[in-house]
């Protein structure tokens, strides 16, 4: 038996994909009971600590009765999901004990244990597995430990989990900074003094991955948010090592500052160079620089968000500020972009097209290629190497991932390539399929690159889906109950790949661990290229203005957000994850939506031309726009 426990975020137990979710178990307290027991590890506890645990200070009179009797309907609500409920949760001695089976996953412990797992990675030098457990490791905990309870122990329960995410944060920080995508680096940085406003460690983190970026301007502007905050909540200084990282900043010239690819160590990163002392007259000159560099910075950001907004063209990557919905900047790339990933520091596009936009009708159009943008500069660069990119993704460690189209009198070449982020090189190739088609879905999680074929050809695969692995290409084909899976998300925090089924209208999780296997139908109408974003997957419909979203976990509750179009016709092309928000395209109604997570309340921004893909992250959003 295959057993998974939820306790972040809502409280679920999973096995052999049945679901008992919260509101199955006995009220607060036998929630509480169970948190308790599952967190303690086979711990026997005594009826008294449980009876702190649940009432606090304030027992009643007849908590031991009470306590046998939440007991009791915990033990039936375990053998409802298949476990001996009178083996598993004991009492003997004055005490409780719950052992689960062998094996049994629980997303609290999983994190902490990647947490582990990624700090002694980053300690090895290994920075591939690192960014994978310590990103698996935030995302576990990102939600709540039992929302909507309180109490002393779920206090101490959160903050510890807290500091599970700081630890796995820093790792995240710390690897992408050695590896040399600093960018990525300031975003976990960034969630680190989000998370700690008065813990230093990732303010100095963040100060040293935009120094690493290039962006001398912005560290010194977040010494300063560091300093100000320090002084007005606590009257108190920053630390020595936090002003020894500003004096550097100041002690450096801007030539000085380091690429961020000449980051490669914790070595070189903590010992630095040897740089000059600054005479204290020059302080005063640098220190007038320093005024006169935020106040710069701070005009070119108003003018780009501003009036002077760069327009829009057909054929074009647009990056749109996500807290004012406007436009900051435009890149001309080849015909008919399609997919967007941000990876590695640069924004990828890939330009081909398998469906018109305006009359929905099959074809095989675009160049067919794969372009970088570096976003610092607006620089576009086309990847040579005889590309046909249908598939496209990124592995942990910033790399870009190919899955190519060929044309069936191209033979048999169908491959997923990977390309290294900065040099453009091809690092691996693989065949997959063995026959000509389109290779669409394509994803990276729980180490393995996930593969499936949308439409035609002479694939043997299709209503498959293929699990590679990055290092040796070693594979193994999974049969699915869909026919035509589209595209494929991974779920970080839970270890399921989802997949969607264009033409059955539904959605199957696979668990990577046991191999289930579990169909949703209820989605309905054309379900394409899914993403997950926490517990809930989101689905655009290409046959409807709509995004469908879904419980990752627990009892499958489906809810259909409804896009207010022009164009009644119009179907969501693709859907991504960020800066709080979910964004839809819609390219025959000419708008990015907006969806608020919490609410399901849209916003429309118009854009010219056919918007087609989608990307997100914390601070920007990158949209594809096509020639109508």
């Amino acid at each position: 038996m295959q057993l998974r426990v939820f306790l972040a975020g809502r409280v679920a137990v999973e096995a052999n994909g049945d679901v008992i979710d919260e509101a199955r178990f006995p009220g607060r307290q036998g929630r509480l009971l169970f948190a308790y027991l599952v967190a303690a590890r086979g711990r026997a506890v005594p009826r008294d600590e449980l009876a702190e645990a649940l009432w606090e200070e304030a027992p009643p009179a007849t908590w031991e009765k009470a306590l046998t009797v939440i007991a009791s309907k915990l033990r039936v609500l375990l053998t409802d999901s298949g476990i001996d409920g009178a083996s598993a949760l004991t009492g003997a001695f004055g005490c409780y004990r719950l052992e689960m089976p062998e094996g049994t996953w629980v997303d609290v412990i999983a994190a902490t244990d990647s947490a582990a797992a990624a700090e002694d990675a980053l300690a090895a030098g290994d920075l591939l597995k690192a960014k994978a457990k310590s990103k698996l490791a935030a995302s576990l905990v990102e939600r709540p430990l039992l929302p909507g309870d309180e109490g002393t122990w779920v206090e101490e329960k959160r903050r510890e989990l807290t500091r599970v995410r700081v630890r796995a944060l820093t790792v995240l920080a710390d690897a992408c900074l050695y590896s040399g995508a600093a960018l990525d680096a300031a975003t976990w940085a960034e969630q680190l003094t989000a998370l700690e406003p008065f813990r230093e460690t990732g303010y100095r983190r963040l100060m040293e991955a935009h120094v690493a970026a290039g962006n001398r301007a912005e560290a010194l502007r977040v010494y300063e948010r560091c300093r100000r905050l320090l002084a007005e909540e606590l009257g108190a200084y920053p630390s020595p090592e936090t002003e020894s990282v500003y004096r550097r900043l100041l002690d450096t010239v801007p030539a000085e500052v380091p690429a961020a690819s000449a980051v490669q160590t914790p070595r070189a990163l903590a010992g630095g160079a040897r740089r000059p002392r600054v005479r204290p007259k020059a302080a005063l000159l640098l220190a007038a620089l320093l005024v006169a560099a935020v106040s710069t910075a701070a005009f070119a950001l108003v003018s780009r968000g501003g009036h002077a907004a760069p327009r829009v063209l057909p054929n074009s990557v647009v990056r749109i500020d996500p807290r004012t919905l406007k436009v900051t900047q435009v890149v001309p790339t080849t015909d008919a972009p399609d997919l967007v990933v941000v990876a590695g520091g640069f924004v990828w596009i890939t330009s081909h097209v398998l469906r018109d936009t305006v009359s929905g009708a099959l074809r095989n159009a675009g160049d067919r290629a794969l372009t970088r943008v570096d976003p610092s500069t607006g620089k576009a660069v086309i990847v040579g190497g005889g590309l046909a990119p249908c598939g496209l993704t990124a592995d942990p460690s910033g790399d870009v991932w190919v899955a190519n189209c060929y044309p069936s009198n191209a033979g048999p070449r169908d491959d997923v390539v990977r390309i290294d982020a900065r040099t453009l090189a091809f690092k691996k190739t693989w065949r997959v399929s063995g026959g000509a088609g389109f290779l669409r879905g394509l994803t990276y999680g729980g180490g393995s690159l996930w593969v499936t074929a949308i439409f035609g050809g002479d694939i043997p695969n299709l209503g498959a889906v293929t699990r590679v692995d990055p290092r040796t290409g070693t594979q193994n084909t999974i049969d699915l109950p869909a026919e035509t899976p589209t595209g494929l998300a991974w779920s970080e925090g839970y270890g399921d790949l989802w997949i969607d089924d264009f033409n059955d209208g539904s959605l199957t999780r696979l668990h990577d661990a046991s191999g289930a296997l579990r169909t949703f139908h209820a989605v309905g109408g054309n379900p394409g290229f899914s993403i997950v974003d926490g517990d809930v997957v989101w689905t655009g419909d290409w046959s409807a203005p709509r995004v469908a979203r879904l419980d990752a976990v627990g009892r499958p509750h489906l809810q259909s957000v409804f896009l207010p179009v022009t164009d009644a016709l119009a179907g969501v092309w693709t859907v991504a994850a960020g800066a709080g928000a979910i964004w839809a395209t819609t390219p025959r109604d000419g708008a990015l939506w907006r969806i608020d997570p919490e609410t399901n309340a849209v916003t429309r921004v118009s854009v010219p031309f056919s918007p087609s893909g989608v990307a997100a992250d914390a601070n920007d959003v990158w949209l594809t726009v096509r020639a109508k």
